[in-house]
């Protein structure tokens, strides 16, 4: 009888078994979610950190882009790098003076 006993209460066990499997891995899982290397408050962090990140990529790539043409317009035109020179940097010729207004 102690045999049939046994038997009844392992098979009863693993009736049970998947479902409190179930609801032990999902504690598991729940808690890992809020505490843990992987939680999800870092998971949001590490989106919003990601959003920030490809903003400034567009930005740079915008801003390589705008730097390219300008390269390709002052080795094309050198009438464009003399107006360059002399608006940005104040590069004159050596009869041309500069003359600044104080406001």
């Amino acid at each position: 009888m102690r045999m049939i006993k046994k038997r009844s209460s392992i098979d009863s066990l693993l009736r049970k078994c998947p479902e409190f499997l179930l609801i032990w891995a999902t504690v598991v899982f729940t808690v890992g979610m809020f505490r843990g290397q992987t939680s999800v408050s870092k998971y949001l962090a590490l989106k919003d950190s990601e959003i920030v990140l490809k903003k400034v990529v567009a930005t740079i790539e915008n801003d390589n882009a705008v730097l390219s043409k300008e390269i390709h317009k002052l080795k094309e035109s050198r009438d464009y790098a003399r107006k360059v020179l002399r608006d940005r940097y104040h590069v004159t010729e050596s009869d041309e003076k500069i003359i600044y207004f104080a406001d």
